[in-house]
This record gives C-alpha cells, sequence and structure tokens, in this order.
C-alpha cells in the first residue's frame, strides 16, 4: 500500500547562513499547511500557513493545477487524487531592488474511494446465503459488516455470507485504496429475513343467511409475492384463492374462528387464526322498550327497559347526542338537555340486530352553565357570570366557591379568594314550580404570579436563572422577560437563563399570558432586581515595538470598589501566555497587526477581558557572505553585508572598516563575523558569516629506522592533515601520516604536508629504511618421553644470532641458552627464537609428547616393620605421578587392612606399617591395589603382592 507523503525544498536567491544564539534568521520564505480531514485523501481542503519570515511585499502561491492567488494565508480544495506541487514566492525590497525567496512542497494527494457494493438476493423469508459483489473502483483492501456481528477483513471483491436469524441487517462495507484512502457505505436495513404478514379486516356479523365478505391484508414483496390463500371459514368450509378477497355465505347461527395460510412464490408459508371473527344470528322478536317516567327533570335518571325474544345485545340511542351499547336491558338514563327527545332501540342476537318503535320522554327543568373571569384589577376577585338555559322568574339561584364561604343566591356572582389555590366553583339553577334543580362545576386558579432568580448580584458574564412561581404551567401561554439591559425574551418555559454581559444594577419585568381570556396578563415587576459585578480589564504596550524585540504591556485593569484582582492570564497573539500581572517580554518572529487579550478575575470570581490590536514593526533585511569561506593562514578575504538598513560590524578582528558594507577581514584564526542592520524604526536584525583559516603547516617526521627482511615497519609523520609519501612502493597509503610499508631492499621515503586542499604543501622531509636479513633458526626434532624423564633440547641456527629465547619457560632450566634440560610433566610445544644484531629474529617450535604406564611407580616386594629404621613401611614410590587415587592392602581372607585416598608418591606418611587397629599383623603374604594418575592426567591401576616379615 502507498503512503501519502510531501516532501518540501526551498530555494534562495541569496544562501543563508546560521545566525548566533538569540538572533534573528535573514528572511525566507517558508509554508506549512493542514488538511481537512486530516489526511491528504481527496476531497481534502489545504491551509495554508504562511511563516515566511520579515515583511515580504508579495506573495506568488501556486497551487500546480493552474490555480494561483496572491493572499497571504489561501485555503486551496483538491478534488482530484495524484501529485501536486505547492509553491510560494514571497519577495522583499532591499536597497532599491527585489530579492525573492522560493520554497515549495511536493504532496501526493489520494483518491477518496466511491464505495458501491450490491447482492444478488436482500429478501428471504428464512435463512439463506447473500452473494455481495463489490464494484468500487481501485479497491484494494474492504471490510464488510453484515449487520449480524461479523466483521470480515479481505482484498477479495466477491464475499458470500449466510445469515441465520430473521431480521433486517444493515449492510457496511469500507474500501481501502492503494493510496490508503478509505470510503464507507452503508445500506441500512438492506438484507430483510422476514416472513410476510398477514391480517384481515374488521370482523363481521349479520343475520343468517350471511354473506360474509374477507379482505385479506399482507405485505408483498415483488421479488417474492403472494401466490395463494387457503381459507378456513370456520364452519366446515374451505377455499382456496389466488387474491386475497373472498366471500362466503354463512347458514347456520353461531361465531365463527377464520384461519388464513398465505403461501408466497419462494415457498414462505405463513398461517394465522382470527378468533371469533365472524357473528352470525337470528332476529330477535317481539322488540320494543318502556320509558319511565316519560317526563323528568335534566339531569333526574330516567327507567328505560327493554323486551325481546333471543336477545343478547341493547343498542341505544337517547337522542340527546349519547349512545350506549350492552348486554343489560334494564338501565338509567340522566338527559343533559331539556325538551322532547326521541329515543331509539335496538335489539341483537349475535349481530342480527331488530329495531323497535322509538318512544319520547319529556325533559324540563333549567340547564345549570356559567362563565367566569378574574378581576384585571384585582387578581383575587373573580367574575361569575350565570348562562343557563331554562330559567324564568321560578329559578333560584346558589353560588358555592368552593373555600368554604357562605353561598350567594343572586344571579351572577363576584368572589374574592384569600389564600392562593385551586377552588372548584359551584352554580345550582332550582325551579320552584316543577321542582328540577341543576347543578354545574368550573374549577378556577388564584395565585400571586412571581418570578426570582435566587441571586441579587452575580459577575458579569454570568448566569442567572429565572424562575416563575405560583403560576399554574397548564393556564400559561407564553412568558415574555424584559430585562434592564434592553434584553426581551418570549417563551412557554418556567425557567429563563440569561447571561448578563454589561456591568450595573438592572429592573426585571415579567409578562405572562394564559390561553384562557378568563385570565388577564400578570404584569410581574421588580425594581434593583440584580447588580451585575465586573472589573474593567486595560493595559498599556509600550511603543514603537519590532519584530524580534522584547515587547513589554503594563496592566492598567480598574477593578470594582473593595474588590482586588487574583488572577491575570495573558495571550499575547503569537502562542505565548503569562499569568502574571506584568508578563515579561515578549517577542514577535513577525511583523504586522497582533492581537493581545488579557481576562483578568477579582476576588468575588468575576472576570473581564480587553482584546488590542498591537502593530509589530518591520525588521530590516540583511545578508552576510565572505568571498571565500576558507582561506590560507596570513591571507585575506572580502567580506558582504546585503541589507536594506544601515550595517554596522559588530565582531571579529582584522577588518578594514566596520560600518561599510564590503570591508576586508584578514582572521588569524577560524572567525565569525557579525553584522548588524537597523532601520528608520530602530528595528535591528542580525546576521553572521564565518572565515574558516587554514593554519600553517608544522611537518615532522619519525627517524631513519630499519626494517627486518619481509617484516613490515610504520613510518609516522605528524603536524599537518593531509599527507603525501612518495615513492608509493611498499607502503600500504601514500596519503596518511602513519602509513606501513614492506621493503624488500634499502629506501628513502619523502613526505609532504599541507591542512587543506586549498593551501599548498610543505618541503618534503626523508626518512631511510634500512633492510636487515633474518637469522635460520631450528629447534630440533620433536621428543616423546615417558613421565618423570629428563630430555636435553639443542636449537641450532645461523651464525648471527647473539640472542637465545625459549618460550613457555616452564620446566625448562635455562630458557635464555639454545641448549636446555626440560623435565616436564605435561606434554608441552616449545618455541625458541633466534635475535640477530640488528634486532631480526626467526623462530621454531619442538614438541614433547608423554607416556604414562606402570613402569613409573615402584612397589616393594616386602618389608620388614620391625622398628629398626630400614624398611619399616609398606608405600610406593616413582615418578611422573601426579596422585595415588586409592592404595587398598587385604590379607589372604581378603579382609582389609589398610585404605587410603588421594595421596602422594613417595610419601612414608602415607605407607602401611603393618598394623590393623594398631595390632601388629603376622608375617604374610598381603594383596595390594593402586590407582593412580600420571602427570599426564592418564589413570592408570596396579595390583600386586607384598610379603610382612617379621
Amino acid at each position: 500500500m502507498k503512503s501519502l507523503q510531501a516532501t518540501c525544498l526551498r530555494t534562495f536567491l541569496l544562501i543563508a547562513s546560521l545566525l548566533p544564539a538569540n538572533n534573528l534568521l535573514a528572511q525566507k520564505a517558508d509554508f506549512t499547511y493542514t488538511a481537512s480531514p486530516g489526511n491528504l485523501c481527496t476531497p481534502v481542503t489545504l491551509t495554508l500557513k504562511n511563516n515566511s519570515t520579515g515583511t515580504p511585499i508579495a506573495y506568488n502561491w501556486d497551487f500546480g493545477d493552474g490555480r494561483t492567488s496572491h493572499d497571504p494565508e489561501p485555503q486551496i480544495t483538491y478534488t482530484n487524487g495524484g501529485p501536486v506541487k505547492i509553491t510560494l514566492e514571497a519577495q522583499y525590497k532591499v536597497n532599491g531592488g527585489i530579492i525573492t525567496s522560493t520554497y515549495w512542497r511536493d504532496i501526493i494527494l489520494g483518491s477518496t474511494p466511491v464505495v458501491n457494493f450490491s447482492a444478488d438476493i436482500t429478501k428471504s423469508c428464512k435463512a439463506y446465503t447473500a452473494n455481495f459483489t463489490d464494484a468500487t473502483p481501485g479497491a484494494a483492501n474492504r471490510t464488510w459488516d453484515f449487520g449480524d456481528g461479523t466483521v470480515v477483513t479481505t482484498s477479495n471483491a466477491y464475499m458470500p455470507h449466510n445469515y441465520t436469524q430473521a431480521g433486517k441487517y444493515d449492510v457496511t462495507l469500507t474500501v481501502t485504496n492503494s493510496n490508503g484512502c478509505t470510503g464507507t457505505l452503508k445500506k441500512t436495513a438492506y438484507i430483510d429475513i422476514s416472513l410476510p404478514s398477514l391480517d384481515l379486516a374488521t370482523p363481521l356479523s349479520g343475520c343468517v343467511p350471511y354473506t360474509a365478505v374477507f379482505n385479506g391484508l399482507s405485505s408483498n414483496d415483488m421479488n417474492d409475492p403472494v401466490i395463494s390463500y387457503a381459507w378456513n371459514f370456520g364452519d366446515g368450509n374451505t377455499q382456496t384463492t389466488n387474491g386475497g378477497n373472498v366471500s362466503h355465505v354463512y347458514t347456520q347461527t353461531g361465531t365463527y374462528n377464520v384461519g388464513v395460510t398465505i403461501t408466497t412464490q419462494n415457498q414462505c408459508v405463513v398461517t394465522k387464526s382470527f378468533d371469533k371473527f365472524v357473528h352470525t344470528g337470528n332476529p330477535p322478536s317481539n322488540v320494543g322498550f318502556t320509558v319511565s317516567p316519560t317526563s323528568s327533570c335534566v339531569g333526574e335518571p330516567v327507567r328505560l327497559l327493554a323486551n325481546a325474544n333471543f336477545a343478547d345485545t341493547y343498542s341505544w340511542d337517547f337522542g340527546d347526542g349519547t349512545t350506549s351499547e350492552g348486554s343489560n336491558n334494564d338501565i338509567k338514563h340522566s338527559f343533559a338537555t331539556n325538551g322532547t327527545l326521541t329515543v331509539q332501540m335496538k335489539a341483537g342476537s349475535n349481530g342480527c340486530f331488530t329495531a323497535a318503535p322509538p318512544a319520547t320522554v319529556v325533559i324540563t327543568g333549567p340547564v345549570s352553565h356559567f362563565s367566569l373571569m378574574r378581576d384585571c384589577t384585582d387578581k383575587s376577585k373573580f367574575i361569575f357570570t350565570n348562562q343557563s338555559t331554562g330559567i324564568n322568574a321560578n329559578s333560584t339561584f346558589e353560588w358555592d366557591f368552593g373555600d368554604n364561604t357562605p353561598v350567594v343566591n343572586t344571579r351572577d356572582a363576584a368572589h374574592n379568594y384569600t389564600t392562593p389555590g385551586n377552588y372548584t366553583v359551584r352554580l345550582t339553577i332550582g325551579e320552584n314550580g316543577t321542582n328540577c334543580s341543576h347543578s354545574s362545576f368550573q374549577t378556577i386558579y388564584y395565585f400571586k404570579a412571581d418570578f426570582t432568580s435566587g441571586v441579587s448580584s452575580i459577575c458579569r458574564g454570568s448566569n442567572a436563572t429565572y424562575e416563575v412561581l405560583n403560576v399554574p404551567l397548564a393556564l400559561v401561554s407564553s412568558y415574555t422577560w424584559q430585562l434592564g439591559d434592553g434584553t426581551v425574551y418570549t417563551t412557554t418555559d418556567q425557567s429563563y437563563v440569561k447571561t448578563w454581559t454589561m456591568a450595573g444594577t438592572f429592573n426585571n419585568k415579567l409578562t405572562i399570558r394564559y390561553k384562557d381570556p378568563a385570565y388577564c396578563d400578570d404584569i410581574v415587576f421588580k425594581p434593583n432586581d440584580i447588580s451585575i459585578l465586573a472589573p474593567i480589564a486595560n493595559f498599556t504596550t509600550s511603543w514603537p515595538t519590532c519584530a524580534g524585540q522584547p515587547v513589554s504591556f503594563t496592566n492598567t485593569t480598574v477593578t470594582s470598589p473593595n474588590i482586588p484582582i487574583t488572577d491575570w492570564f495573558w495571550e499575547l497573539g503569537n502562542g505565548q501566555t503569562a499569568k502574571s500581572q506584568t508578563p515579561p517580554g515578549t517577542k514577535y518572529t513577525t511583523s504586522g497587526p497582533q492581537q493581545v487579550k488579557l481576562v483578568v478575575t477579582d476576588a468575588r470570581n468575576c472576570k473581564d477581558s480587553i482584546t488590542q490590536t498591537v502593530n509589530i514593526n518591520a525588521t530590516p533585511f540583511v545578508k552576510a557572505s565572505a568571498q571565500q569561506a576558507k582561506i590560507c593562514e596570513g591571507n585575506s578575504v572580502s567580506l558582504n553585508a546585503l541589507s536594506d538598513g544601515t550595517v554596522q560590524w559588530l565582531s571579529g578582528a582584522g577588518l578594514s572598516c566596520t560600518s561599510c558594507t564590503d570591508p576586508v577581514a584578514t582572521p588569524l584564526v577560524n572567525t565569525r563575523y557579525l553584522v548588524q542592520a537597523t532601520n528608520a524604526k530602530g528595528c535591528t536584525v542580525f546576521d553572521s558569516t564565518d572565515v574558516a583559516v587554514v593554519p600553517k603547516v608544522n611537518l615532522t617526521v619519525s627517524k631513519d629506522t630499519i626494517a627486518c627482511y619481509g617484516t613490515s615497519v610504520q613510518l609516522k609523520a605528524s603536524g599537518a592533515a593531509i599527507y603525501n609519501w612518495t615513492p608509493v612502493t611498499g607502503l600500504t597509503s601514500n596519503t596518511i601520516a602513519n602509513p606501513i610499508t614492506t621493503p624488500i631492499a634499502d629506501i628513502t621515503y619523502q613526505v609532504t604536508g599541507t591542512n587543506d586542499p586549498l593551501c599548498p604543501m610543505s618541503a618534503p622531509l626523508s626518512v631511510k629504511v634500512a633492510v636487515k636479513p633474518v637469522p635460520q633458526v631450528s629447534a630440533g626434532k620433536d621428543q616423546t618421553l615417558t613421565v618423570g624423564d629428563v630430555v636435553k633440547l639443542m636449537a641450532s641456527g645461523s651464525a648471527d644470532i647473539v640472542q637465545w629465547k625459549w618460550s613457555p619457560e616452564d620446566y625448562l632450566d635455562n630458557p635464555s641458552s639454545p641448549y636446555v634440560t626440560a623435565a616436564v610433566r605435561k606434554p608441552m610445544t616449545y618455541s625458541v627464537t633466534g635475535t640477530n644484531q640488528f634486532g631480526c629474529s626467526k623462530s621454531d617450535v619442538v614438541k614433547i609428547d608423554l607416556i604414562c604406564n606402570t613402569d613409573v611407580i615402584f612397589i616393594p616386594n616386602t618389608f620388614s616393620p620391625n622398628g629398626d629404621g630400614q624398611n619399616d613401611v609398606f608405600y610406593p614410590r616413582g615418578k611422573g605421578i601426579s596422585m595415588i587415587k586409592s592404595f587398598r592392602i587385604f590379607n589372604r581372607w581378603g579382609q582389609e587392612v589398610y585404605h587410603r585416598e588421594r595421596i602422594n608418591i613417595d610419601d612414608i606418611t602415607t605407607g602401611w606399617n603393618g598394623t590393623l587397629n594398631g595390632k601388629p599383623q603376622p608375617a604374610d603374604v598381603y594383596i595390594y591395589f593402586i590407582e593412580a594418575y600420571c602427570d599426564t592426567n592418564d589413570f592408570f591401576q596396579l595390583k600386586g603382592n607384598v610379603t610382612l616379615l617379621r
């Protein structure tokens, strides 16, 4: 996979040099960019940040696709992928001329893939395998999310997936192309595994013979349509149709369950039963009803008694706009209107109805009704207007206001409430002539509207939350807040959050409008409701200011009375911040306006801020250079300062002048020359140039030497950085200080040197190498000895040998002699070296091997432990033995009479004195066993007998 990348390069009309620490750089074009979104996949917008130094007079942008711009920091949107080259030219005015600095970046843009995919089958009524195909151009890698918890990453464009459960599945494909750009497509509910739906319309009823018309309702997938409906009518009859509409005649009374089975083209089957869906019956007979009494007052109950044969349901229409249906044939009904009303009734048997002859009822008396209005001048007072019908001179009135005060008997009424709350008001209308009466009820709300924020003072910029108090929300149409800072805000919420941005003390007003006109508007006014506190941030700036020079700021904030400032926060416009009352001097690298912000916080945590534009003056341009970067000691070089200001050379020895633009320098050592340029604003900039001085050579060479024939010798020169040896015969290198030579005859070498190719080579120096002969040496023939033996080694050689040396010196009596005696205790290889009068030497080696056997040990065959000091102890003797591992002695009966481990040869103190446990043993023949190691570390065993004599 390719990675998107950007490379950059800068060219200058003048080559820049490094400045000393803390000095400003010479002017140059530069820019960076940010991508939105955060990668380089198209479509992508690049925001170009201009980092050019100094104050260019013009910018020329080339976006690499024919588009250009002269804006300082443009934005450019690319819609096509591929390589682009963005170039910035920054132009500077210097000494009446124009200098151009160019900087470019090569950027590779990737195209975001346009994802597209499909599946062969997207809907099914059962588990199946969907075959997906990715049709995205240029796709390199794909991640499929099939919506059922399965996620697969693959490079294949074809991907089958098996769905096992019913449901609707979102399918998402994320594609990454060869440029690493990613695109995603999500198809919502793309896969649908579900059975078709099935339903019937409203249940049916009627009198037999009853023709029922069924309308089967099913979802119909065009890719898998329903091809058959199998009906079970519940009366023993069935029928299969192609469509969902069918009719059937029921000839018997009863309640029937209807079943329907549908089959789709793909053989999906759905069966559903609709219980008690069809009701059929015979019409009831002898249907009628009575009304008792036939005249009554409004609101009084009237008995309605129905009669019918074989009826189970009674349906009533009371003539006053209300109806009722149920199985009860004896009911009571209170009529809400007066007049002569017609009552109708139908009697039914399992859905088959017969209508009875209608009857009339006379309803007399008043109908109570009233309206209310809150007094807008006295919000505790409500005015009640009687709007009852059917009243006359004989009517009586009774008002109950619901607050336990005495009733009022006037036609209309008014009432003052003393305690806020909800009250139920009742108006009862009576009629003296008929003794009819009727009551109506309404709920009124008495409240005292108010609001609060819960605070009397807050900081400017803080929020105050205003809450409406005591007002029932259900009554309100809107709240209008009119605040002292000019804010007008209308809402339906009981709370309002206000951000106060103006300092001072303010009056606030709330107007409440209600849905019911009976409740006139409430206006709540609060003078001096809230005080907004805040310090007033301010600062001054040192002037004038220069890019690259420290800029100082002085805090001049005005505080609220008796509330000191506790925190300062500066945003200095160049990415730097400070938290002191007066920030330290701040440097700005570019000229132009800078936005500096001060945020202050006082002891009450109230904040204020101010942002000022600080103009940063441009620094002049200066470029220091030397005609040569390196000179030989004693030479001179011309310097140059190119600038649009006044120049002054500040450092560096050996200058012909310090206030000119082209001084001549004659330095003795490596020197850095610093130049300052100052413009009319007093702004300064620095640059420097280095002149390296190549010191003169102080060449030395090693003394004449000798070389043994066939060997090497090292020549040594010093005092220069570069060397040249002649002739090159036998040298490993002729350009290093210490070459190695292997001459075959006497030779004289010459060497010259310099400290730099720029400077001439020194006068030559000579060194002679004399080649001397090497002596002949022989160490003699190799030797093989029995351990413990001594050998004489005799070296021989040519007559010029004046010194012999054997190595190693182990076991040798005189290693400085050609003839040595060697008492070796292990195999050895000796080297002998012969050296002649010239120090030339030759070596040879001789090898000595050792043999280990039982002959190296001596065991006596008798001993006589009689205390005479002669042969009293039996012990092993010999040479070349490093250790006796074990020494054991047995008598003729196999009894061990003596045993020692790890003893030395020839050690009488470790031998047997002829006793066992301190008792002398009898004269006899005894058997011994010995295990031993030679000096060569070879192991052997020895067995024999010894005679003990008494």
